[in-house]
């Protein structure tokens, strides 16, 4: 990857290839609402750094030093973004990791990078970084990216050079869309924009929202199939569907809870005017009309299957063990 792969932020990635090229030390802050793209750029710049071969699109891809960058071995290269116990970085991890570490020669390449996602250093992890900023080696670079700079020392942006993202255009934004949802309708993909308010980000959040309603229908598939099912069909068909989407479990949790609710409603309100899912309105109401003992008690405690099944994932439990417990648990509640 290049800079020609990052969409959109043309100047700025003119202005980061021939800094690297440059090869001087310093300190850059790249600047802009979340979901812009800074962090991708950090990194093609850093890479950058590292290649001997870098030109006007950036690193060459190919070289060890290139290689060392993408399979995350290269000790030149230090990255601090978001922590995965605390809220946000411990001055002690600044102290060790980027302070001390600034002080030592790069092994492999010219250049020794560090990348900082400064929406997670407090105050006192910012001081801590003022004299490396102010005074880098000549073979170090900070790369640091805020969303917030008013969140960020006066002290440090005195030290630092502010790149600020532009703004992207509507071509730029669908063509960020189409390449991570090839399959999204087109009014999907210019609705998506549309409301993104002009941040990358955004715009693919809500087109994987769109993108959710196959999902939802696959959900629906197998909700209006489970109480004919056996044991063998959970375990087996209805796990396999759940693994294929295993990367968009939210939306997996969230269509089964929008199908109960559906159920939940009909039952109580049949005929009612306006459900969850329209596009599976038939199949829904047959699904109530045809299984008589699903009680809205009986969905009730469907619902609770689902509340844990997202909970055993936040606590990182194993995908296909947590959606084979909430199936069979569904399938206890729903089966004939």
């Amino acid at each position: 990857m290049a800079f020609s792969a990052v969409k959109g932020q043309t100047q700025i990635k003119i202005r980061l290839a021939a800094e690297a090229q440059r090869r001087g030390s310093g300190a850059y802050m790249l600047t802009g609402p979340e979901g812009t793209g800074k962090r991708m750029l950090a990194e093609e710049f850093a890479k950058a750094l590292m290649c001997p071969d870098a030109g006007s699109d950036g690193a060459c891809g190919v070289c060890p030093n290139c290689k060392y960058f993408d399979n995350f071995t290269t000790p030149d290269v230090t990255r601090v973004y978001e922590p995965s116990d605390t809220k946000n970085v411990k001055v002690d991890f600044i102290k060790d990791r980027v302070v001390a570490e600034s002080y030592l020669k790069p092994q492999f390449a010219r250049t020794k990078t560090f990348i900082i996602d400064f929406d997670y250093l407090g105050e006192e992890s910012q001081n801590a970084l003022l004299k490396s900023l102010e005074e880098p080696r000549k073979d170090v670079v900070f790369i640091l990216t805020s969303s917030n700079t008013d969140a960020v020392l006066d002290t440090v942006m005195s030290r630092v050079t502010e790149i600020k993202l532009d703004t992207y255009s509507e071509d730029e934004l669908e063509e960020i869309v189409r390449l991570n949802f090839p399959d999204l309708e087109e009014e999907k993909v210019k609705s998506a924009v549309y409301n993104s308010g002009r941040i990358p980000g955004k715009a693919i959040e809500l087109a994987r929202e769109d993108s959710g309603v196959s999902i939802r229908h696959e959900i629906n598939k197998i909700m209006t199939a489970m109480p004919g099912s056996s044991y063998i069909d959970v375990l087996e068909d209805f796990c396999e569907v759940l693994t294929g989407f295993k990367d968009d479990s939210k939306i997996i949790a969230s269509s089964i809870l929008l199908f109960l609710d559906d159920a939940a409603r009909l039952i109580n309100y049949p005929g009612c005017r306006r459900i969850n899912n329209e596009l599976d309105r038939e199949a829904i109401e047959n699904f109530v009309a045809v299984n008589k003992h699903i009680t809205t008690l009986k969905l009730g405690r469907c619902t609770d299957a689902v509340k844990a099944f997202t909970r055993a994932l936040e606590v990182n439990a194993n995908f296909d063990a947590a959606a084979s417990a909430m199936l069979l648990r569904i399938h206890e509640e729903l089966k004939k």
